[in-house]
């Protein structure tokens, strides 16, 4: 089993650097840019290879380019012997569908998405407890590597494939782009900037931890949690530029306490449910 990339960018070179650590051989790199393709063979240990060199000695093939550029890449690629060869990449929303006319030439090919933000190469040392999307025809096929890899994986429908992604991206670059709110409605506040990230980023690490202890819906904190009405109308009454983002992230963590609600039938249930409606009509708008 030989493993080789095309694209020299943080995927590829930290996906290449962990296989190598956890014991597969990898025999390289080739990337149109000379220099990234040799720094990334120097990062995993490997060797800079023509594309030629990489398709005749490989038998796994990871495209981790950019995606627009997977489609082009591919067309070249079956200008070679592909027979055999299990070609991946390593996309989010696209599905091995890329790879169009694989089985007529007989090829394998998958799409192998890890759910993990790479922000640099470095990102390796996370892998062992990220979990993976696979998808493609004949998955027995690469359980062998999908093993020797000890890659924590789940199977994935490809018609799936951009509802998941959009998941990941809820789950990820919208946490950045809720810390991008909170930190402008912090500056309104006349907080000194440099305090900012030390300020939020204690709220957002408990809640996290609070996930990963006790699940997602168990998790919830806040003024929907108490049913605090009055609270939630100041909110409303002070952040006009983000009222709307609040509103829809509201009715999600009201529906997270009105689902915990159902079927229970004493006082206190009752209460907190009439106290759940009112905030509900507030947030929808209703007169």
């Amino acid at each position: 089993m030989k493993i080789g990339f095309i694209g020299a960018g943080k995927v590829g070179c930290a996906f290449g650097r962990y296989l190598t650590e956890t014991g597969l051989d990898v025999e390289g790199f080739y990337s149109r840019s000379v220099l990234s393709c040799q720094s990334a063979a120097d990062f995993t240990k490997t060797k800079v290879l023509s594309l030629e060199e990489l398709i005749l000695s490989c038998d796994y093939i990871f495209i981790t380019t950019p995606d627009n550029a997977i489609s082009s890449l591919w067309e070249r690629l079956k200008d070679f012997d592909l027979k055999g060869k299990n070609i991946f990449h390593m996309s989010g929303c696209l599905t091995s569908d890329v790879f169009c006319d694989a089985k007529k030439i007989g090829a394998f090919s998958y799409s192998l998405h890890p759910l993990y933000p790479f922000t640099d190469r470095e990102c390796y040392k996370f892998l062992k407890d990220v979990i993976f999307s696979v998808e493609g025809e004949n998955i027995n096929n690469i359980k062998s590597f999908l093993d020797l890899a000890k890659l924590k994986y789940f199977l994935i429908d490809k018609n799936n494939k951009a509802k998941y992604h959009a998941a990941a991206v809820f789950a990820s670059n919208y946490i950045v782009s809720l810390a991008k709110i909170s930190k402008e409605i912090m500056l309104e506040c006349n907080m000194d900037e440099k305090f900012i990230v030390d300020a939020i980023y204690p709220l957002m690490q408990g809640a996290l931890l609070n996930i990963k202890e006790k699940g997602v819906e168990d998790s919830l904190t806040g003024p929907i949690v108490r049913g605090d009405y009055n609270t939630i109308k100041l909110h409303l009454d002070s952040i006009e530029k983000y009222k709307e983002i609040y509103k829809s992230l509201g009715l999600t963590a009201l529906n997270i306490e009105m689902e915990k609600l159902e079927g229970c039938k004493d006082e206190e249930c009752k209460e907190k449910m009439e106290k759940l409606n009112k905030i509900e009509k507030m947030l929808r708008g209703d007169k």
